[in-house]
């Protein structure tokens, strides 16, 4: 430890002890994350995080109890530098994020545990306040993670039993299902439910075939679960099946849709949200799937999640999903009590959210939801399909995502200022990775297949497929 880091490190411990000291308490609680609405769009908050009381919520708990300090808020701290508040559960109130001049930039301050809360399935605090402080507030230049540095979201439909033999004929009768618009469509193919001979699974191999090739050329087809929807989740939470079983039951579910499809199933998604970690995506790993819908890592991006302070994964990317509060399907968002002009307020929400920050995210649903919200949904896809002509927004399978976003972790850039170059270099090519500089770089000449866009305070130089190499240096004044 050199020396700076020791003085840090000791005023930081002389803080804690004379914090304990004077309150003559624990100077750790537990508590709410209050975000005003003022605020919420600067901090990138999602409408479906923030409930009524305008704390950070998430899927099936709502409000987010947290681990924070007891702040004492300094007298020089002003009013407008404090962007949230962390309320403890006796009610009492400390500063929850700072934003204040320091020396020559600026400094951050979020009264959270976020490496804690990333390393143990909440990827959302960490990665959406680091967001707005390095792209936002100091305005870095970085490399965005969503291909040709647009916005998209991922609309994936869980098939679950035979009760959508009468769901899919309808989607498409009432133009539910779009073509141009690439959903993931993921299935649960086996022949029974809940038992074996039950007859109430879709039975994908059998009669349930035909409504596989129905929906075949609307997006691509993933795996939901292994063979029986609720037969597979309850044996996993009762701990009869273990990764073996998993293994086993996924690969039977895979090779029946393999044989309809007639290409690899990468997709997957766990029934009932039942995909214990790390084993089950381990078993993904080995299969080689690419990625999976999750309900870990609530409303935030795909990402390489962690658990228990490990990666789960390098190579499968979890998709979390974006929940309405506590409520995540059409189905939950009913039994919640929402309206259909709430549900419509939110889906387009998601998509401004995603245009406007240039990220993804994911929406999950069944067929058999889409009766409770007809003019909502039909009145979405209208918003989308017309944004998504435009090219303001993608409307793409998980995969199509997971595989740029596995190139782009494998994506080096560097900025030599003595130079004034700036170089790009992925062995397995560019194509579709998009560059964020301040528009305080001037850009000389760009080679063809490289295009500029300049937006909010960025320019926004992207790779285009008529840019063939694998290496791109870009000159700046």
């Amino acid at each position: 430890m050199n020396i700076l880091k020791r003085l840090c490190f000791l005023n930081l411990w002389e803080q804690i002890i004379s914090h304990n000291k004077k309150y003559k308490v624990s100077c750790f609680t537990l508590g709410y994350l209050y975000i005003d609405k003022t605020r919420k769009e600067f901090l990138e908050i999602p409408d479906g995080k923030l409930e009524k009381e305008n704390l950070l919520g998430g899927y099936a708990y709502g409000n987010l109890e947290y681990p924070i300090v007891r702040v004492e808020e300094e007298k020089d701290i002003k009013e407008n530098e404090i962007y949230a508040l962390t309320i403890s559960q006796d009610g009492k109130k400390y500063p929850g994020i700072i934003i204040r001049n320091y020396s020559r930039g600026k400094v951050m301050y979020v009264n959270l545990p976020l490496g804690h809360l990333k390393a143990y399935a909440d990827d959302f605090p960490i990665r959406t306040f680091l967001r707005v402080f390095l792209f936002k507030i100091l305005k870095i230049p970085h490399l965005l993670n969503t291909p040709y540095g647009i916005g998209g979201i991922v609309i994936n439909w869980h098939v679950d039993s035979s009760i959508d033999w009468k769901s899919i004929p309808y989607m498409l009768q009432n133009n539910y299902l779009r073509k141009g618009i690439e959903y993931s469509i993921h299935i649960t193919a086996g022949d029974f439910r809940d038992k074996q001979g039950d007859k109430l699974g879709f039975d994908a191999c059998g009669e349930g075939k035909k409504y596989v090739k129905m929906i075949l050329n609307f997006g691509v087809i993933g795996s939901h679960g292994g063979g029986a929807h609720n037969f597979f989740s309850d044996n996993i939470l009762k701990g009869i099946f273990g990764e073996k079983e998993i293994y086993e039951y996924i690969l039977r579910n895979n090779e029946c849709l393999e044989n309809i499809t007639n290409y690899k199933i990468l997709e997957y998604s766990a029934p009932n949200g039942v995909h214990p970690q790390p084993i089950t995506t381990k078993v993904l790993e080995k299969l080689g799937m690419l990625c999976y819908y999750y309900t870990g890592d609530n409303g935030s991006s795909p990402n390489r999640t962690f658990i228990n302070g490990k990666m789960v994964s390098h190579k499968v990317i979890a998709f979390p999903i974006s929940s309405f509060g506590k409520y995540a399907s059409f189905l939950e968002v009913k039994k919640g009590g929402k309206t259909e002009d709430e549900v419509k307020r939110w889906l387009f929400s998601i998509v401004y959210y995603v245009v406007k920050n240039r990220t993804l995210r994911l929406i999950y649903s069944h067929p058999y939801d889409i009766p409770l919200y007809p003019n909502a949904l039909r009145e979405f896809w209208d918003y989308v399909n017309t944004l998504k002509n435009k090219g303001i927004i993608q409307v793409k399978p998980m995969s199509y995502f997971a595989t740029l976003l596995l190139r782009f972790l494998n994506t080096k850039y560097s900025i030599n200022f003595s130079n004034k170059r700036i170089t790009i270099v992925n062995k397995e090519g560019l194509e579709g990775i998009t560059l964020a500089l301040p528009k305080d770089f001037v850009i000389k000449d760009l080679p063809y297949g490289v295009t500029l866009k300049e937006e909010e305070g960025y320019q926004y130089i992207t790779i285009t497929k008529a840019f063939s190499a694998n290496k791109l240096d870009i000159f700046f004044n």
